[in-house]
């Protein structure tokens, strides 16, 4: 991608900081000033920079540059000043990580304050004197509009985390301090827009960086969590999301702002599961205490294709219900008691839990009847929805059905001749009818299905996360069109719905 004007980087000596100032060289940046607390570290970044470089009239300077300090922060920008005249891009890679974990009734004070101080503070007084400095600076043509006016007043980009979007055990002050980025980001861009500057967030998993070694070397078993956590069963390199930090400050998001960019085989999600039984955690080591309490999975932030396919995809859901990345269900069962006041016969996560489509899909039927209208005298209505799995649909009675989706899994075409209530519970769902027309339904939406022939497309998180929808089949008279009486067909599904 094309880059041009003047960038400053802090933690630029190591890491993704130093993967993103050699990125920034290559793609014709006029100027880098690579800022670090490690000033030698930073000059040879500098070297390499230099041999990189695209630019005729290229320069680049290491400068020691604490961002706790404002007077550190002052002094690097009247320098920057001072040589370049602007300051196009700030890339905020500065940070410190767990090089320890420990619960919260046994955490660090000092270490918690650490946190917050370098990785919260230290952002917040770079974003704060950047963004200063863009708003006093000229905007800067893009070349996309020729009255320079859309956004090119400066970009910023803050390096979050995995842990900016989720909770990971015995980490407290790396999580909290990972999801105040994202307000301080998102707060940023709120407050810049209306001077073309472009405030975002970058959020790896796992890079191989200093940190990471550093958290190795105080007893943290990083490659055992990623061998287990990560489908690619390896930690990424910093030259492999350099791409995507560099993309924030050019054309390539030129009308985004207040973004959190999910990064390096992501979304995280964690489970309230144990982990596969294959991967069994070691008595006394943390991070593997953490997975025994909590699964990570990663999934591959991508488009959703256009052929998902429910019964060939590799299997997603292995440990039951619910699919992993969603919440359990919990069912409540009422009846009433000798004085007819109504109490609760049973508390459980619904029955009949199915597997579908090569572990792509995860039925849990809610309730079924067989008659209507319903017998609730005694308990037979109970007994019959716990001891008999329904078919698709019930004559004369009805089904409450919850299905699980793995991301971007698609269902195959089907009908079922009954009037089904679908309601979307958790993601996003594409509906697709047999003659090309869709819908987008979204959390809370409800479709009322008329015996149509149709399919489902889980595009949850952009085809990224599980989703979860719940349908409730009432049984219909036939249906007849054009004198033709309307066939239920199932498709690849209809193994599922045998024998039932």
């Amino acid at each position: 991608m094309e880059i041009t004007g003047y960038a400053f980087i802090a933690g630029g000596a190591s890491g993704i900081g130093r993967a993103c100032a050699i990125g920034l060289a290559k793609d014709g940046a006029a100027g880098i000033a690579i800022a670090d607390l490690n000033l030698d570290a930073a000059k040879k970044v500098a070297a390499e920079c230099r041999a990189e470089a695209t630019a005729a009239e290229f320069r680049v300077d290491a400068l020691y540059v604490d961002v706790t300090r404002d007077d550190s922060l002052k002094a690097a920008i009247d320098h920057m000043l001072g040589v370049f005249g602007r300051v196009d891009y700030c890339i905020n890679c500065a940070g410190i990580g767990v090089q320890s974990t420990s619960e919260i009734s046994e955490a660090n004070v000092a270490e918690f304050r650490r946190f917050l101080e370098v990785n919260v503070e230290g952002a917040f007084l770079l974003t704060r004197s950047f963004s200063a400095v863009m708003k006093r600076q000229e905007l800067k043509p893009n070349g996309l509009n020729s009255s320079g006016r859309s956004p090119g007043g400066g970009v910023i980009v803050n390096l979050g985390s995995a842990s900016s979007f989720v909770a990971t055990p015995c980490m407290v002050q790396y999580t909290t301090a990972k999801h105040a980025l994202i307000g301080l980001t998102k707060n940023a861009a709120l407050d810049n827009a209306p001077y073309g500057i472009r405030v975002n967030c970058v959020c790896p998993s796992w890079v191989d960086t200093p940190m990471i070694q550093r958290a190795k070397d105080g007893g943290v078993d990083i490659d055992s969590l990623v061998k287990v956590a990560v489908p690619l069963g390896r930690i990424a390199e910093p030259e492999e999301l350099d791409h995507d930090v560099m993309a924030t400050p050019s054309n390539v998001w030129l009308l985004r702002a207040a973004q959190s960019l999910q990064e390096d085989q992501l979304n995280t999600r964690l489970i309230a599961d144990g982990v596969p039984p294959t991967k069994k955690p070691q008595r006394g080591d943390p991070i593997h205490q953490m997975l025994a309490r909590f699964q990570i999975l990663m999934a591959d932030q991508q488009t959703p294709s256009e052929n998902p396919d429910l019964l060939v995809s590799a299997g997603y859901i292995s440990t039951g219900w619910p699919a992993p990345g969603l919440r359990r269900t919990v069912r409540h069962i009422t009846g009433h008691n000798a004085e007819g006041k109504g109490i609760f016969l049973s508390t459980d996560c619904g029955d009949h839990h199915r597997m579908m489509g090569n572990q792509q899909a995860l039925a849990n039927i809610i309730y079924s009847t067989k008659e209507t209208p319903v017998e609730l005298n005694g308990d037979v209505d109970v007994k019959y929805a716990k001891e008999n799995e329904p078919p698709l649909h019930i004559h004369n009675g009805s089904v409450v059905r919850m299905i699980d989706f793995a991301p971007n899994v698609m269902s195959p075409m089907h009908r079922a001749v009954s009037l089904d209530y679908g309601i979307v519970i958790e993601g996003e769902f594409k509906l697709i009818l047999d003659s090309g027309e869709e819908r987008i339904m979204r959390q809370g939406d409800v479709s009322v299905q008329r015996a149509s022939a149709h399919k489902w497309h889980n595009i949850s998180g952009n085809g990224t996360l599980p989703g979860r929808m719940m349908w409730v089949l009432l049984d219909c008279n036939h249906v007849v069109h054009n004198g033709e009486k309307l066939e239920e067909f199932l498709g690849d599904l209809q193994p599922y719905y045998e024998g039932r």
